[in-house]
């Protein structure tokens, strides 16, 4: 496929998507209604039984009226709802009457905490400090079950379960339903010192056998971009003052570790140690908290699932380390599809010897977090890291705000020091009650190296228009990143170096409400063009549409389409340094279904690939699946399968060395600067490489320095599980297992010799061939023995094998071509890394 530079009008792409997106959303207003509660006050304390038969609970408002959120969008719930709230001298309380026609359908599987599971659940959610943008969410299973959050938005991606508060509950089951009792203490919420305080409240009920989720106040799916924003309104709060959180949680590993000896192949290697550690909480006011931690508790953390990843870009794998996913939504600034603050790289390469964080919000709404941590071997400080963040509330809705962050550390190939910063500011104004929006960020990074005096500093920014609410929704605006733009230090980013267009529209169908055959629907489109910022070449134009559909019988399906490089593109990344290279164009197709939620069990097969014009192909299928066997026993799977046939993908990059009318290619790929005469070695060209390099990739008078591709083919397989006991309501076992297979090998190679052109080379001497194969196993008993300490007995298990072809011994066995039992047998026939600890934290709370 042939590219050229962007005429003036291919440039104008980005902003005639632009425009074309504004048109595509018409002014609407969704009017709101409002509802209201009351809380009681008590003088004496509340016992929490699960019954309700203090007297008190006979005085209080009642919130009634519950309306279903699915299936059926606004009409009232089939099984009635009473809920009411009272507050003491240092405690919210919420009792709930939650009636069933059929109170012995009632599910009450058990579950460990925060394991929002298929089981009756009863969910509140309070915006104590009426922001309407925070909340925090705690809900109670039918079986006891606690699970809480902090809550930023709607769905499962709007709950950060991570924050664990200390609070109480109790249920009891009756002849008419089931009941809740909860106390919360001012000292896990954060509010204003004021007099009369007015906080956002909204209650959830779930209710798995029939597929309903009910809600007082019910917010439609056109609103629910804003479901914080429509929450109800708790009054009549009066003279409560904010406690001090104060809570210290020591903790002690004991650690034994089995594995291979290096020394001596063959045989194991016994070792054993014991850590210890805590984690400060202090509540410097009653809306400033102070974290501390001294040698950090990351004891219990899953293995990172094993992928195959042979893109150009670093693999960026979850947070898991309870002390930096506590309210880590204080830090969050976005960059495009990255972030300035990315904690997985804080102690990566050296162990963290402490770390603290500082966190709060003024009654003027201005929210702040500040962390700071250090690493280094044996207790040596030599890694720094800090990072600030703080946000302004403005009216209701909108907000401003900005973020800085520093690393420093020694340079590891030299002397001096390695310093960097990024920093920015991020806005998100809202008008027209709270239906539209203009959102953006400014953002830059400064890299130096002290001992060499040299210095990178690069920028990127953010403007879009948004449509929240409505049957129609979406954004359309403009990204800019420099190409010298990096936050990678501390931060994390694939790619820089674009100018891209963007537009997004959702259609809610029928306003998402049910039709036909249908309980909702909707569809989506996105769009995409995108120019290089240094260069100004076409980076290509993408179509994405989508649908999803849920029917009536609770079944559901979805479809999507894509169309990446319609008139051409460029990659400016997949030759890893050595130029753009022009993209073919491709299609591809998703479908995926999902049974009747409404069971006991549920399978969810999806199938998807892709095509590209030069012939090559992609294809994937997969079943997720997770069955719920008694009261107890939940177990989930999921496996997926993915080959690629002739995908034209990078290989190498590749030193040539011409030497009289011979040519020779380095052993290793490598660039020239890194080989001497004795690296490499000569072959027969077949007199293709004068011509190929007859214009390019020249390096000096006789070496040449190019990209070499083939047409890829690879398998994988991986098949991961999940399962949980739970014996009694605090004490479960729980299983994780993930076993991955790969293989793949390059052929018919070609050499880029410009942007345009790939210059086919079947005299490549080297062969490109490889599988790896991995089973990793994650075995935890927890106890819960009191709210705030726990037992862990955790044993992990890993196996990994990897097997790569000699590049220039051609008659060796090839991996690629190993059968599946064989490579299956070869993972189980090494020895394993096996980890057995033992862990206990208890909470102490003042």
């Amino acid at each position: 496929m042939k590219n050229n530079n962007l005429s003036i009008q291919m440039r104008f792409k980005p902003f005639s998507l632009f425009l074309t997106g504004l048109l595509l959303f018409p002014i609407l207003s969704t009017a709101q209604n409002l509802r209201t509660l009351n809380a009681y006050e008590i003088e004496s304390s509340i016992q929490i039984d699960g019954r309700l038969d203090e007297e008190a609970w006979q005085h209080a408002d009642t919130a009634i009226d519950f309306q279903q959120f699915t299936p059926d969008e606004g009409a009232p719930a089939t099984q009635q709802s009473e809920v009411k709230i009272l507050y003491g001298e240092g405690s919210v309380y919420i009792g709930a009457v939650l009636y069933d026609e059929n109170p012995e359908d009632i599910e009450r599987a058990l579950a460990r905490r925060d394991d929002y599971n298929r089981a009756d659940w009863f969910r509140v959610s309070i915006d104590s400090y009426f922001d309407r943008q925070n909340a925090y969410a705690f809900g109670v299973s039918a079986a006891g079950t606690q699970y809480d959050a902090i809550q930023t938005g709607g769905g499962v991606r709007g709950m950060d379960t991570s924050w664990d508060a200390i609070w109480y509950s109790e249920v009891s089951i009756t002849s008419e339903g089931w009941i809740v009792e909860m106390e919360i203490p001012y000292s896990m919420l954060r509010f204003s010192n004021a007099a009369n305080l007015t906080w956002g409240i909204h209650f959830t009920r779930r209710i798995p056998r029939l597929g309903e989720v009910s809600e007082w106040p019910m917010v439609p799916r056109v609103e629910r971009d804003n479901l914080i924003a429509s929450f109800g309104e708790l009054r009549e709060i009066r003279n409560i003052e904010p406690r001090p959180n104060i809570q210290f949680r020591p903790y002690t590993v004991s650690r034994l570790n089995r594995q291979e000896n290096l020394n001596t192949p063959g045989s194991v290697l016994s070792s054993t140690s014991f850590d210890a550690g805590g984690d400060l909480k202090i509540g410097l006011s009653p809306n400033v908290t102070l974290d501390a931690t001294i040698n950090p508790d990351f004891g219990q953390v899953e293995a990172d699932p094993a992928e195959l990843n042979l893109s150009a870009f670093e693999t960026f794998f979850d947070e898991q380390r309870p002390f930096f996913v506590e309210g880590f939504n204080i830090y969050e600034f976005s960059v495009g599809r990255g972030e300035l603050l990315y904690t997985r790289r804080i102690g990566a390469q050296n162990p963290i010897i402490g770390a603290t964080k500082l966190s709060g919000r003024t009654d003027k709404g201005t929210s702040f977090g500040f962390l700071g941590a250090v690493t280094g071997d044996d207790f040596n400080p030599s890694n720094n890291y800090g990072v600030g963040r703080v946000s302004q509330q403005i009216g209701d809705y909108s907000s401003i705000g900005s973020i800085l962050t520093f690393f420093d550390s020694p340079y590891s190939r030299g002397d001096g020091r390695r310093r960097s910063y990024s920093g920015g500011s991020d806005w998100d104004f809202r008008f027209l009650d709270n239906n539209y929006g203009i959102e953006g960020f400014a953002s830059f990074t400064h890299r130096t190296l002290t001992a060499k005096e040299n210095s990178e500093t690069g920028f990127a920014g953010r403007l879009w228009s948004v449509k929240r609410q409505g049957q129609l929704t979406g954004f359309t605006g403009v990204d800019v990143f420099s190409d010298t733009f990096n936050p990678n230090d501390i931060g994390q980013l694939r790619a820089n170096n674009y100018i891209v267009g963007l537009s997004r529209v959702e259609y809610q169908i029928n306003r998402g409400q049910p039709f036909g055959l249908f309980q909702q629907a909707k569809a989506d489109f996105f769009g995409r063009q995108g120019i290089s910022y240094d260069k100004g070449l076409d980076l290509g134009m993408s179509l994405n549409f989508g649908s999803e559909w849920t029917l009536k019988t609770f079944q559901s399906f979805e479809i999507g389409f894509s169309f990446d490089n319609i008139f051409g593109g460029y990659d400016l990344f997949e030759t890893r340094g050595l130029g753009p290279w022009a993209e073919p164009l491709s299609f591809g197709i998703e479908l995926e279904y999902e049974t009747d939620e409404r069971r006991s069990w549920q399978l969810s097969p999806e199938i998807a690939g892709s095509f590209f014009d030069n012939g090559g192909r992609q294809y994937s299928t997969g079943m997720r699946g997770n069955v719920n066997v008694g009261s107890r026993l939940s177990f989930m799977g999921n496996v997926e399968i993915e080959w690629e046939r002739g995908v034209v993908a990078w290989a190498a990059n590749e030193s040539f060395r011409r030497r009289g009318s011979d040519w020779l290619i380095g052993k290793e790929s490598a660039p020239p600067t890194r080989l001497s005469p004795e690296d490499y070695v000569l072959f027969d060209d077949k007199g293709l490489l004068d011509s190929i390099f007859e214009q390019s990739r020249r390096v000096n008078d006789n070496t040449y320095y190019a990209p070499v591709f083939g047409a890829r083919d690879t398998r994988s397989i991986d098949f991961t599980v999940r399962s949980t006991i739970t014996f009694i309501q605090n004490l479960s076992l729980q299983f994780y297992g993930q076993y991955f297979m790969a293989r793949g090998k390059y052929d018919n190679f070609q050499i880029l010799d410009n942007r345009d052109n790939l210059s086919q080379f079947d005299p490549y001497p080297k062969r490109d061939e490889f599988s790896l194969n991995s089973f990793q196993s994650n075995t935890v008993l927890r106890w819960e023995y009191r709210p705030g300490a726990t037992f862990f007995l955790v044993w992990s298990h890993g196996r990994f094998i990897e097997e790569r072809i000699n590049p220039l011994a051609p008659f060796a066995d090839s991996p690629y071509e190993k059968q599946f039992g064989d490579q299956i047998r070869d993972v189980f026939d090494i020895i394993p890394n096996n980890t057995f600890m033992i862990k206990l934290d208890y909470t102490f709370l003042y």
